[in-house]
């Protein structure tokens, strides 16, 4: 299960944060979501877990990637292995 700390934006289609819960989705990735507060000086669970207060932040498994580009690329590189596997499974 990962945990993805985002803003409150009411959309998936505006935001950074949306692209990632977007691109989780796609690749049926079972996601908890935090919705932090708008003010980044507000947001000290994000600080705590990346050093820094910006979201996105995703955690996944013992993984910490802050940064929607970083993410999305971290992403990319599970994409084949989850292919794999849910091709080796029998139907």
């Amino acid at each position: 299960m990962a945990t993805l700390y985002r803003c409150k934006a009411p959309t998936d289609l505006v935001c950074r944060c949306g692209k990632v819960a977007r691109r989780l989705r796609s690749m049926d990735i079972d996601y908890e979501e935090v919705r932090v507060p708008f003010l980044k000086r507000d947001r000290p669970e994000v600080d705590e877990l990346s050093g820094q207060r910006w979201v996105p932040v995703l955690v996944h498994g013992e993984e910490v990637i802050a940064d929607s580009h970083r993410i999305l690329e971290y992403l990319g590189h599970l994409e084949p292995t989850a292919q794999a596997t849910t091709r080796a499974e029998p139907a």
